[in-house]
Order: structure tokens, then C-alpha cells, then sequence
């Protein structure tokens, strides 16, 4: 083997180190895109997560108001009837002008 030969071998390794260079740079970089991609596609579920989440609270915030509502509303329904019981009851009784059973 002459210096030459193994001159030509040097070439032919750098020529094929050049090359793995050149495919892994461009590895690289899709690899690179490939990140920002996915991080900006991260961003965005993070962005609608919160959305999401801000949405959810306003909505237990509107639950939480409209059971208060609801809670009054049963209240005041529940004291009409009772009023609406005593005074049917004192028409049943009658008011001491009628004796019970109507007028005699």
C-alpha cells in the first residue's frame, strides 16, 4: 500500500464523513421542526385548557348561584303552602261569625 492508497482511502473517508454530516444535519433540523411543531402544539392545548378551565369555574360560579336561588325559591314555596294551609284550615274552622257547618 502506497502513501498514495492511503491518501485516496483519507479522501474517501472524509468525502463519506462529509456526507453523514450533510443527512445528519438535515436529521437535525427536521428533528428541530418537528420540536417547534410540537411545542407550538402544546401551547395551543395549554391555552385551551385554560380557557376550558376558566369556562368551568364561571359555570360553577352560576351552579353555585342558581342553587342559592333555588333554595330560596323552595323556601318561599314552602311557607306559601303553609299559609295557604292555615288559611284554608280557617275557613274550615270559620272566624266565630259562622258556627262550623255554615250558617244555622
Amino acid at each position: 500500500m502506497t502513501l498514495q492508497d492511503i491518501e485516496q482511502g483519507f479522501k474517501l473517508h472524509e468525502e463519506r464523513f462529509a456526507r453523514m454530516d450533510a443527512e445528519h444535519e438535515k436529521r437535525f433540523k427536521r428533528i428541530e421542526d418537528n420540536l417547534a411543531v410540537q411545542g407550538e402544539i402544546l401551547n395551543r392545548i395549554d391555552q385551551r385548557l385554560d380557557r376550558v378551565t376558566e369556562r368551568m369555574d364561571g359555570l360553577t360560579e352560576v351552579v353555585r348561584a342558581n342553587t342559592n336561588q333555588l333554595a330560596v325559591l323552595q323556601s318561599t314555596m314552602i311557607s306559601l303552602f303553609q299559609r295557604m294551609d292555615a288559611f284554608i284550615q280557617g275557613l274550615d274552622r270559620g272566624n266565630g261569625d259562622n258556627p262550623p257547618g255554615g250558617p244555622q
